[in-house]
């Protein structure tokens, strides 16, 4: 294994019919390892990772500066559903490698683009520096919310690991069907060069590293969808 912590990282636990709540309120399917609670807008209240530890208990993992709004947004539906939302106190890593290096007893693993993020109820040794998991998110174009996106129009992030457009009825799933229907996002989280980005742009540009292979420094930045984009760098 080769661990990052990541101490921004909140875990919940949703208890009671949690499957049927989930399902409702948020834009991918319960099977998917990476989901998101959207307003009615389709705007982003919080991403999170998923575990189904059984159809009753999902357990989650979401970023601590976007816990407390995504309660106030769950509140009216959590006392309708009778569904519970307890916070757990658990460490939260992400790991680079993926081996099959075994794992604290209890440890839930979620799959990632690559790699694998790990919620424990142990303490692990982590060996990734800060600049070291910046570039690794830059070079699998894994953004975090809160440093490279908060919450906008959730198809501006990504047209597909948060969202299931088969998918039943869920809140704020008519702008966004929408848009994937017969538009496209005004906008496009992208990995680009920093000397590739305009002046405003490189105004805007996050989670900025230097690329070893080239030299240059790349980032986040969000650009208009008319521009070519897509979400891997190139020279």
């Amino acid at each position: 294994m080769k661990l990052y912590p990541l101490s921004t990282k909140a875990v919940l636990a949703i208890r009671n019919n949690a499957a049927l709540f989930l399902n409702g309120l948020t834009s991918n399917t319960p099977d998917k390892p990476r989901n998101a609670f959207v307003n009615i807008h389709g705007r982003i209240v919080a991403t999170f990772d998923q575990y189904r530890v059984r159809d009753d208990e999902f357990v989650i993992a979401v970023e601590r500066a976007f816990v407390e709004p995504l309660l106030a947004h769950l509140e009216k539906y959590v006392r309708l559903s009778g569904v519970r939302v307890e916070k757990l106190d658990r460490y939260v890593y992400f790991d680079l490698e993926e081996t099959s290096v075994s794992v604290p007893a209890g440890t839930l693993a979620i799959p990632q683009k690559k790699g694998r993020l790990l919620i424990s109820e142990t303490l692990m040794p982590a060996q990734v520096s800060d600049e070291e998991f910046t570039l690794f998110r830059l070079q699998n174009n894994i953004p975090l919310q809160g440093v490279d996106y908060r919450d906008e129009f959730l198809l501006n992030v990504s047209d597909d690991e948060f969202v299931s457009c088969a998918k039943g009825c869920f809140l704020g799933q008519e702008p966004i069907s929408k848009v994937h229907n017969r538009s496209k996002p005004t906008w496009k989280l992208v990995v680009r060069y920093q000397d590739q980005c305009s002046e405003e742009e490189r105004q805007k540009i996050t989670s900025v590293a230097v690329d070893p292979a080239t030299r240059r420094a790349l980032g986040f930045v969000f650009v208009p969808s008319t521009c070519r984009w897509n979400n891997k760098t190139s020279p």
